[in-house]
């Protein structure tokens, strides 16, 4: 039995032997199967290694960190490397051998897809990636739609260019599209388009898309219903689309949904409609929309948001405390709308946010304590009623690392060492209260390093000890104080230094001359006086703002502005400079604004400065500049939109080549914007590290953050000593709304070219020697607000109609010659006659809003002359903005003939609105901090 035992185990074991022996045998052959199975095919080898000669590997072509040339190891020279299915970035079916997916994204291609490419020879293609690489603008190839298997094409940041070709409507296995993010990197300008065929015929048959991704494409059109049908579509991203008309509801309603992003599209509308249970949505962003409405309170149902973007829409109302129920939110923005009421304790759940933005609304009463948001990172409540305690508010707040509380009602005065302890914080703006800083030096290094520090009217009388060790410091923003004693020298890392409107007295130090990294000096408003250094300008090679206006300082301007000057704004205003224009300001090419009025100035008209080609605003009003008017006509100021140089000592007469070379001014555009950045805004990341590093270098002309504002268009040559005609060529400059030629000795009639000035609502020809009759045409400027052509020696009836009839006798007498409406004399038998209606021309129904706009736009030519700011600026300011803004001016004295005053009434008008002190707009621009940090949001998160 043993024996037969023993047997049986031997056969078993050599039974189990065969078995391992046959299963290796197996997996061997699979395994070489596969691996000769996996061999590319000879004709697709072919065509990559054909597609690859089609580009060059340039360092500059792609963008991503990680970026490497992906394609330096296709070769055919030996049998290691010639299998493409094993090249970097080529995939292929793992049974057939066929390539079937193609990723060359950041891979420093330079070059262009041509439509007999190679790359039209791998049929069986399923993905292809050439995101970020530089194709040279080409055109996307039509022949993509030969490619019927694609599931997954991504073209976005490859600089692409044109028209989408329809042929991508033919490929019906899309799962994925992604032509995003193609612009001119120099001036952001979009490269591709979709509008013919347009955004509908394109996606009608690609019913299995999961993703579109279309962000700055430009589509110019409405969101077409036909995108509601893709009931598979997780991720649309449509942001910055210049998209228009309503959004379809629908979308809203899609079942797989999960990331919705339409921000940047101004002029589309529609509402948040009722969110339902089922809600997948994890990201939705409409910020820069005009989307308004209430939010419904089922946004609470949408259990699964992480991100909700709504700033800068149109909303109102009171925030839903369902809100409450998202408690996987991380970033929450709401700002810039017109949401009211209080907020709810609910907020108090959100216990994984670490960005929070309310600011810009109406909200009031007492914020409810945000302990539990441990964290959160990023706080903004500014420009809102909230009350209470700062201390209370932001306890428990351990990790913040940027705090924005500015204009709101908080209890003050507030201790400056509440904040000494949030070692994060590295961002802080704190206005409308009085902030008490400790005097105690031994305490400074306790002091988180801040980046950004805006206290602006917070009752300040000196300068904080803690900033000078301050070693990251570089925005500083204490303007609106009454921060007394000399200039105070600032921390060697500065970009901005923002001292404007406080008590500040002696001279400039030259030390501040050390500060070679300021792009922003703002002094202002103060009482400084002395000369100016001249090393100050040795600064020119780096400072793109200088602003020195409303102070005593006397002397001569420094002829010291260095060869590679990169100012673009530099005003002296309202001081005692006089001398001669510093001849080397004309090194100053991108010099855009020139503000030096009121001043002792002695010289000629500065025709050098035609050379700046760049130069948008000149002031040059109330000095003692003299000389006649000329203009190299081969130059002139082709970027001029505003000229004051009144109350000089100019003569002779106004030649026609020199309103004829203002090109500016002849654009067909009714209004002209002037680049404004504002002080008070960062660029950086908000996302990730939630802290501002300012941006060194930015660019003033395409801009990252960069708002406009419509300011006039102006030209002011009053109170000068002109002789002769008025020329015929200024009714060529079709933009003017703002022309003021009074106190001259003018002669001849009144252009009748002047009908074509059709934006014109201030024309002001008094006291002058115009005779004539005044013309019929001028009762077709549909928008004067400001008409004065009193003392002359007009004649004849005063023409009836239009906004002609809206002014009284005020704007005529002093003309003996005239007569009709609204003065008394009669025209006996002249018969006045209404003129004919001209249908192209329609009647001002809205003269009140004409008359607000005005005062709003000459409250922004203040401005215009007064700083220089980085960044993003509110825009629809309103009537109180108006009230505030200038009823904090300065009261600067000027000595005028009593006499003068009176016949000058209507001309102080302009002339006073535009000689505001700088904290008129700096007070309104202050805002812009807090908008940039809600723009800057990663708008494309998923």
């Amino acid at each position: 039995m043993y024996n037969t035992y023993e047997s049986n185990k031997t056969s078993h074991q050599r039974n189990t032997m065969k078995s391992h022996f046959l299963l290796l045998c197996l997996i061997v052959c699979v395994a070489s199967a596969s691996s000769i199975s996996t061999l590319c095919h000879e004709v697709e080898r072919s065509a990559l290694l054909q597609f690859k000669q089609g580009f060059s590997i340039h360092p500059s072509a792609s963008i991503d960190p990680f970026r490497y040339p992906k394609t330096r190891y296709w070769k055919s020279s030996d049998n290691v490397t010639s299998n493409c299915c094993k090249w970097d970035g080529v995939d292929c079916d793992e049974h057939n051998g066929h390539v079937i997916g193609l990723d060359l994204s950041s891979s420093l291609l330079y070059g262009s897809i041509l439509p007999n490419s190679s790359l039209f020879e791998l049929v069986h293609l399923q993905a292809l990636n050439l995101s970020d690489n530089n194709l040279r603008y080409s055109s996307i190839p039509s022949q993509l739609g030969r490619l019927l298997n694609l599931k997954y094409l991504n073209l976005s940041c490859s600089r692409v260019s044109g028209q989408v070709p329809i042929e991508l409507s033919t490929l019906s296995k899309l799962i994925s599209l992604d032509l995003s993010l193609n612009i001119e990197p120099s001036s952001g300008a979009q490269l591709l388009q979709i509008q013919n065929p347009s955004l509908s015929m394109l996606v009608k048959n690609l019913t299995t898309l999961e993703i579109l991704r279309l962000s700055l494409v430009n589509i110019s059109s409405p969101v077409p219903q036909t995108l509601a049908n893709l009931t598979s579509l997780k991720i649309l991203r449509l942001q910055n689309c210049s998209l228009n008309g309503s959004f379809p509801e629908g979308i809203f309603q899609l079942p797989e949904l999960q990331f919705l992003n339409l921000a940047i599209n101004t002029y589309l509308s529609g509402y948040v409609p009722e969110i339902s249970r089922s809600s997948k949505l994890k990201t939705l962003i409409l910020s820069g929309t005009s989307f308004s409405g209430q939010l419904p309170l089922s946004i609470g149902n949408a259990s699964f948001l992480e991100i909700l973007s709504l700033s800068s829409c149109k909303f109102e109302g009171s925030i839903p405390s369902s809100l409450g129920k998202l408690t996987r939110l991380t970033s929450l923005d709401l700002s810039d709308n017109n949401f009211t009421g209080i907020i709810s304790r609910s907020i108090t759940n959100l216990t994984q946010l670490s960005f929070l933005s309310l600011s810009q609304n109406a909200l009031a009463g007492e914020m409810p304590p945000l302990a539990n948001l441990t964290k959160l990172i990023f706080l903004h409540l500014g420009y809102n009623h909230f009350q209470g305690s700062i201390r209370e508010l932001i306890s428990g707040l351990e990790n913040l690392g940027s705090l924005f509380l500015e204009n709101n009602n908080f209890k003050s005065p507030v201790e400056f060492d509440i904040f000494v302890t949030r070692k994060n914080l590295q961002a802080l703006t704190l206005s409308n209260v009085d902030v008490i800083v400790s005097t105690n030096t031994h305490n400074n290094s306790y002091y988180p390093q801040f980046v950004y520090l805006n206290f602006p009217t917070c009752n300040l009388i000196r300068f904080p000890n803690f900033i000078q060790n301050q070693t990251r410091l570089s925005h500083l923003v204490l303007r609106d104080n009454s921060i007394r004693g000399p200039l105070p020298v600032p921390p060697p890392s500065l970009v901005v230094f923002d001292m404007r409107a406080n008590a500040l007295e002696g001279e400039i130090p030259t030390n501040i001359c050390n500060a070679t990294t300021l792009k922003i000096l703002d002094v202002g408003g103060n009482s400084l006086g002395g000369k100016i250094p001249p090393c100050l300008f040795n600064l020119s090679n780096n400072l793109a703002s200088l602003s020195l206006g409303y102070n005593s300082l006397h002397g001569t301007i420094p002829d010291a502005f260095t060869s590679s000057c990169t100012m673009k704004w530099f005003d002296l205003e309202e001081n005692q400079v006089e001398g001669a224009l510093p001849r080397s300001l004309a090194n100053c090419s991108s010099l855009e604004v020139l503000s030096l009025y009121d001043n002792n100035l002695v010289d000629t008209f500065p025709i050098w400065l035609s050379g700046l080609s760049e130069l948008q605003v000149i002031d040059l009003r109330s000095n003692k500049l003299h000389g006649q008017l000329t203009l190299e006509v081969e130059l002139g100021f082709r970027k001029l939109y505003y000229m004051m140089l009144s109350h000089n000592h100019f003569i002779g007469s106004m030649p026609d080549d020199f309103f004829a070379n203002l090109y500016n001014m002849e654009r067909p555009t009714p209004q002209q914007a002037i680049i404004v950045v504002s002080c008070d805004l960062l660029d950086g990341e908000i996302r990730g590290t939630y802290y501002f590093d300012v941006f060194d270098g930015y660019n003033l002309t395409h801009g990252w953050l960069i708002g406009s504002h419509y300011i006039p268009i102006v030209i002011d040559l009053s109170h000068n000593k002109l002789v002769g005609k008025v020329p015929d060529s200024i009714g060529n400059l079709h933009t003017l709304q703002m022309l003021d030629l009074s106190y001259n000795n003018l002669t001849g009639a009144i252009p009748t070219s002047f009908q074509k000035l059709s934006n014109m609502f201030w024309l002001d020809l008094s006291h002058n020697s115009l005779s004539g009759e005044i013309p019929q045409q001028l009762t077709q400027l549909s928008l004067l607000n400001h008409f004065n052509v009193s003392y002359n020696q007009l004649t004849g009836p005063i023409p009836q109609g239009g906004q002609l009839t809206t002014f009284e006798n005020v704007s005529f007498i002093g003309n003996p010659g005239l007569c009709g409406s609204p003065l008394s004399k009669k025209c006996g038998n002249h018969e006045v006659l209404a003129p004919p209606h001209d249908s192209s021309v329609e009647e001002d129904e809205g003269s009140a809003d004409v008359i607000g706009w005005v005062i709003r736009c000459m409250g922004y030519i203040s401005g215009l002359v007064v700083g220089l700011v980085l960044g993003r600026m509110i825009t629809d300011e309103n009537h109180d903005w108006f009230v505030e803004t200038f009823g904090r001016r300065q009261q600067h004295k000027k000595k005028k003939k009593k006499e003068e005053e009176d016949q000058e009434a209507p001309h102080e008008a302009i002339s006073n609105s535009t000689t505001r002190s700088t904290e008129a707009i700096s007070n309104s621009t202050t805002r812009s901090t807090e908008q940039v940090n809600g723009d800057t949001m990663n708008y494309d998160s998923e």
